[in-house]
Order: C-alpha cells, then sequence, then structure tokens
C-alpha cells in the first residue's frame, strides 16, 4: 500500500519525523488503514477467524481516548473500486499474497489475515459512540487529502501515499500515534504525544526541492497506480550505499529539476525507444494527477449529510443507494458488481484442502446480484458485458475472485432471480413494502414456514444464517460445531454485564491465554458460518434492513468458540458449562430449539438429544429485555409501519422478545439436474433462460 518502501525511510532519516503534544483539534481519519492497524498492532485473534468482541473494546478505548484530548475525528472509508480499473492488477495481486498468508495461518506459521466482519465491527461501534463517518464511493485518498486541507488539520494514517500529498498540516503516522497513554498538560489539559510529518522537511533535506516533485517522485518509486520504477537505477546518483540509496538517489536527481514538467522531460530523455517513451509519459501524466487535490465533497457532507457526487458509470447508481453508501449503511460490493460486474471474495483461515469457505454462500450472492443487475436501471454497457460473458445473451453474470486450491480463480456466477414478487429492481427497492422485502431474505435463506417464540429481535437474522449453513455447509456440522457457536452467542450478548454466563469450572479454562492448535474442520466450517453471515448482512442491507441487524461484536469471539469445541470433544456437556436456570441458559435453549425448528426431519436427527427432553424451553416474556431497541427503518429513514407488524403477530408493546412470524413461498425441496448439491436446492430461484 502506498509508495515502496517511502515509510521506512522517513522513519529512518532524521529530522522529517518531529514530536507533536496533539490535542484540541479536528482529525482526518483514513479509517481502513486504522482499523486494520488497530486489529493487527494488538495482537488480536486471526487463526481462529477473530475476536469481534475484544475489538470493539480496543476501538472504544481509542475513540474515547481521543475525546479526552479534545480530538474531534472525522473517519473517512474506502468505497469501491475505480471504474477506470486503474489499481485492479496491483490489488489483485495483493489477494493472491493475502491467501497465501491465511494459508500459512491455517498450517500454523504466523501471518497476516484480516476476520472477516471487522470492518462491520468497526463501523456499528463508530455508530454507537457517534463519531462521523464517510464511506466514500471510490477510493478515499483524495477525498481525504482535499477534506484535511479544506479544514487545516492533519490526517492519522499509515499510508505513506499521503507523505506525497501538499498537506498544510501533515501527517500524524498511525504507528506512532501512542493513543494508548493520555498525557496532561499544565492545568490537567489532557494530549497524545505523537510524530508528526510535513513534505516541506523532506523537501529541505534534498536541497529544498520543489513540493510539486514529490508526486513525480511517488510514480518513479513506485506506486499502487503506476509501475516505472525500472527506468534507471538512481542509486548511482546517491552519496551513499545501504538500503535507502534508492530513495535518496532518485530524490537527488529529481532535485535538480526546477518544476514538475521539466522533471518528466528528464525523465523522457533517458529512453530511446519511441514507443515505450510515449507509454511511460502517458503513465506518469495520470499517476502524477492522483496527487493534484482537487474538488472534495466531504465538507458537505458532514455538514449536512448531501450524499456525494459520483460522476461516469457510477451515476447509474440510485439516489438512495449514494447516501446509504455513504453512511455506511450498504457494503462498496455494490459499486464492485454494478459497475464492474465483478466482486473478490475475502480470504479466510480455513482447510485450504477443501473448496473456498465461499461456496456455501453462493446462492445468497446469487440472489444479490440479481437485485442489483437485474431491473429497468441496468445501462446498456452492462447488457453488452453480459452479452460477452456467455453465448447466451440473456443471462447476466458476475466475475468471482476466489481461490482454488492456493492459487486466486476466477469464475462466472449467474445472477438469478427471486419469485417472490416480478419485477423487483434496484431503482425501486427501498419503496418496496417490509412484508415483501422480509419475503425475499427469507427465501433466500430457505426459511420454512413457522414462527420463532422469544426470540431476541437481533438475533433473528442470525438464528436463520445458522440455519441456512447447517443445512449448506460441507462437511456437515456436528452437534459440537452448533452448541458451540451458540454458546459463543450466549456469551456476546451477557458479557458485557454483570451476569454470570459460566460455570466456575469451566470459565477459568475458557479464559486460559494457552494457545489452541487450529483444528481444520472447525475452522473451516465456522469460516463458511461467517461467509453465510457476511452476505446475509450485506442481502440484509441491501433489502433496507427487514430484519434488525445484529451486533456482530457479540456474535462470535473465534477462541472462545474453539475452546467450547475442545471441551465438547472432551465429552463435556452444555447444561455442565452454563449457569444452571440462568438467563444464558435459557438463551441457549431457545436458539438451539429455533434452529431446528426450521431445519427438516432428517437434518433434524443429527442434532437432536434425547437428554434434552427434560431440559426444557422456557416463556421468556421479560428475560432479554434491550430498552434500545426499535423497529427497523426502511432506506428512506421512515420507521416500518407498526399496524403491518403487528398484523402479521408481532407484539408492538414488546421491544424484546415478540415473536417472529416466518412467512415464506418456501416450497419442498427438488433436486436441480443441473445443480444437485443441496446448496442449488433453493425453490426461490428462477434462473434466467
Amino acid at each position: 500500500m502506498g509508495v515502496r518502501r517511502l515509510k521506512s525511510y522517513i522513519e529512518n532519516k532524521t529530522g522529517i519525523l518531529r514530536d507533536l503534544h496533539f490535542r484540541d483539534s479536528r482529525l482526518i481519519i483514513d479509517g481502513c488503514n486504522v482499523y486494520k492497524t488497530l486489529y493487527i498492532k494488538n495482537d488480536l485473534d486471526q487463526e481462529h477467524g477473530g475476536d469481534y468482541d475484544a475489538f470493539e473494546d480496543l476501538i472504544t478505548i481509542f475513540f474515547t481516548n481521543l475525546k479526552d484530548c479534545d480530538i474531534r475525528p472525522y473517519v473517512v472509508l474506502d468505497g469501491g473500486g475505480h471504474h477506470t480499473d486503474k489499481k485492479f492488477e496491483t490489488t489483485l495481486k495483493r489477494d493472491q499474497d493475502k491467501g497465501k498468508t491465511a494459508n500459512e495461518l491455517s498450517s500454523g506459521n504466523k501471518g497476516e489475515c484480516f476476520p472477516l466482519l471487522i470492518k462491520n465491527v468497526f463501523m456499528q461501534t463508530l455508530d454507537k459512540l457517534k463519531v462521523p463517518l464517510v464511506q466514500c464511493i471510490d477510493d478515499a485518498d483524495m477525498e481525504i487529502a482535499a477534506l484535511a486541507k479544506q479544514w487545516k488539520c492533519p490526517v492519522l494514517s499509515n499510508d505513506s501515499d499521503f507523505y506525497i500529498f501538499d498537506l498544510k498540516e501533515g501527517i500524524l503516522p498511525f504507528e506512532h500515534f501512542l493513543w494508548k497513554a493520555v498525557l496532561n498538560k499544565k492545568g490537567n489539559e489532557k494530549y497524545i504525544l505523537t510524530k508528526h510529518y510535513k513534505v516541506e522537511r523532506l523537501c529541505a533535506s534534498f536541497n529544498n526541492m520543489n513540493k510539486a516533485l514529490l508526486p513525480v517522485f511517488a510514480c518513479l518509486l513506485g506506486n499502487d497506480y503506476t509501475n516505472l520504477q525500472n527506468i534507471d537505477r538512481w542509486e548511482r546518483h546517491s552519496n551513499g550505499a545501504g538500503k535507502f540509496a534508492r530513495i535518496e538517489g532518485l530524490l537527488s536527481w529529481l532535485s535538480k529539476s526546477q518544476s514538475q514538467n521539466q522533471a518528466i522531460y528528464r525523465v523522457l530523455e533517458l529512453i530511446r525507444d519511441r514507443k515505450k517513451k510515449d507509454k511511460v509519459c502517458e503513465e506518469l501524466l495520470e499517476g502524477v494527477k492522483e496527487y493534484e487535490i482537487t474538488g472534495g465533497s466531504l465538507v458537505q457532507f458532514f455538514d449536512s449529510k448531501t450524499p456525494t457526487a459520483c460522476t461516469g458509470p457510477l451515476q447509474a447508481l440510485p439516489e438512495w443507494t449514494v447516501k446509504q453508501l455513504n453512511e455506511g449503511k450498504m457494503g462498496s460490493f455494490l459499486i464492485n458488481i454494478m459497475v464492474l460486474n465483478r466482486i473478490k471474495m475475502l480470504p479466510q483461515v480455513e482447510d485450504f484442502n477443501r473448496p473456498s469457505s465461499n461456496d456455501t454462500s453462493r446462492t445468497i450472492r446469487q440472489v444479490l446480484y440479481g437485485l442489483i443487475l437485474l431491473g429497468e436501471q441496468q445501462t446498456a454497457d452492462k447488457h453488452v458485458l453480459a452479452a460477452q460473458a456467455s453465448t447466451e445473451t440473456d443471462k447476466c453474470y458476475v466475475t468471482e475472485f476466489d481461490r482454488e486450491g492456493l492459487h486466486l480463480a476466477s469464475s462466472k456466477v449467474e445472477a438469478v432471480r427471486t419469485k417472490v414478487k416480478e419485477g423487483l429492481q434496484l431503482k425501486t427497492l427501498c419503496e418496496e413494502s417490509h412484508h415483501i422485502r422480509l419475503q425475499v431474505f427469507q427465501d433466500v435463506l430457505g426459511v420454512p414456514t413457522v414462527t420463532l417464540e422469544n426470540i431476541p429481535p437481533n438475533l433473528i437474522l442470525v438464528v436463520f444464517v445458522t440455519h441456512f449453513w447447517l443445512v449448506n455447509a460441507q462437511p456437515q456440522p456436528k452437534r459440537r460445531h452448533l452448541w458451540s457457536l451458540l454458546l459463543g452467542m450466549v456469551h456476546g450478548r451477557f458479557s458485557c454485564n454483570t451476569q454470570r454466563v459460566w460455570n466456575s469450572d469451566i470459565e477459568s479454562k475458557l479464559k486460559s491465554q494457552e494457545r489452541i492448535p487450529l483444528n481444520p474442520e472447525a475452522a473451516h466450517l465456522y469460516s463458511q458460518w461467517q461467509s453465510c453471515l457476511w452476505w446475509a448482512l450485506c442481502l440484509n442491507r441491501l433489502l433496507c434492513l427487514p430484519l434488525p441487524e445484529p451486533e456482530c461484536a457479540r456474535l462470535y469471539s473465534g477462541t472462545l468458540v474453539h475452546r467450547v469445541v475442545q471441551e465438547f470433544k472432551s465429552g463435556i456437556r452444555p447444561e455442565s458449562m452454563l449457569v444452571r436456570d440462568s438467563k444464558a441458559e435459557h438463551l441457549f435453549l431457545l436458539l438451539n430449539d429455533a434452529i431446528l425448528s426450521l431445519v427438516d426431519e432428517d437434518v433434524m436427527k443429527t442434532y437432536s438429544d434425547q437428554r434434552y427432553k427434560n431440559w426444557s424451553t422456557y416463556e421468556l416474556s421479560s428475560s432479554f429485555e434491550d430498552p434500545k431497541y426499535e423497529y427497523p427503518e426502511d432506506c428512506n429513514g421512515e420507521e416500518v409501519n407498526r399496524e403491518e407488524i403487528e398484523a402479521k403477530g408481532h407484539d408492538a408493546n414488546k421491544n424484546e422478545c415478540f415473536p417472529y412470524p416466518i412467512r415464506t413461498r418456501h416450497k419442498a425441496k427438488e433436486r436441480n439436474s443441473k445443480y444437485p448439491c443441496k446448496k442449488f436446492e433453493r425453490g426461490c430461484f428462477e434462473y434466467i433462460s
């Protein structure tokens, strides 16, 4: 990410980074860079699928410390890929490397692999803390730089691209931002000690070179946009040797130019081949533009929530989706699917001898693709792309990049419709009734007709996803995998209050700091569950939240869940783990019964246990009170019709545990000769032919 080796050079060059007592200021935060750095640098779990509760706690402390120092943060997140594909080759190679790293972790070696839901946890936590956030439509770097320039405040990031932008208040490298140690000045004013960077200091150390030459330097050294680093042996212009001779040699050579145009002319003089010279000139001119701070629409968004303007093919995005995207209420996957007809699957730590864990969630994605692409809003260009993808020109496909074994491969995945209602399309999806949107979601997850009693509203979606996972996961989850997953959810729900969850003898084992060897089967199954959950969350948001969104930080703690699996393998039973007759025990039983009530008889036999006949289900009219629960809003910010909910069996006076009616068009399963696998048996799919 960023300009090659520049970050290391800046840190080792005396006088460029200077100490700063930072307080009482606006701060623009490079959101994607910061949340990933927060997770990795604090040694949170990567092997077992992530410890999201610990990550939520870390985020909360970080922003609380900023507030204590009167620092006013504004978080800016990246959006989808640019329609010009200018970084596609770079990101594709990076994705290949991420897959290899995930495999290293699965083999017990060291590496970095971000758990699937960390962005969801980050955004949900910021929403709780009321921290201003915007998700860009495109790459965020230019918008961050423009906002920092307009507001005259620094940027917090580890991305070395920001060492090139000419920002008045400079950069605070996150690696040197000592946020855990809030210090006191005289008068009890609190501050955070950090390092501070400004382009003037870098230029001053090279004969006060023109700041406008730094973009040329970035392009020639190599970044995410250009590949021009082999034009010359820049080391020969350095006064010394060492690992930074190339950087110093290039800066010394450039410092002899008076302007950007003169520097580019001098570069082209080094190339004899005419065709190569023309190509380098074009690439240089385009690369330099990436650092020219222009426009910027985020001030207007933060001031009045005005959606950012879209240009080019992005203008095809319906207005309501742009608003949702900017507010972080919809994933940036929408842009990649609609504009590029492409999506890259995120790698997970799993069993690499088996097919990708993302295979399990494919049917969810197919309907999501259909809702985005199969409608009147589709542009002529999209039809051309679809026609190129297949000889059957009336079908539409999305190219998915995912692993096959240890290698990244692409495949065409067909977008499909749901039979819930004819003519559903992205442009008007937000205007559909809550009932229709809920039916679409239920059909995709294959939920049969049943009523779930007393399940907390924000766990309904998780119950549906877990049912879908039980039916479709390969290998089929065992009881211990289901029970461990549910116990993790129970722990997440009650761990933040004073109620005890575990019996004292088991609690000490679960809190052990001893490393857990990775169980490949469990890791693969839980990676499949997270993939199903992630895409179900995307679908739920695309459908304007027909179901309340669960708190992702409270759903899964990888180290805990894997420890519980170990305990079950040793012969321990769930009833001996939880405090007897507690709310935790009651919730476990309710979730277990609710999920099993959705599966067919064959699957039910696999998970039912005669010893639980006397461990009865409880009536919990007020066991899980959650006064913060509100009815879901539609995409226009309107609360869904309470009368409509009540007519379907909801109790409007129970904000916590109302019965949730499940009405779908689910039909008896039939084998499909084209797709004999269970995960393609959904009666809700109508393949376009």
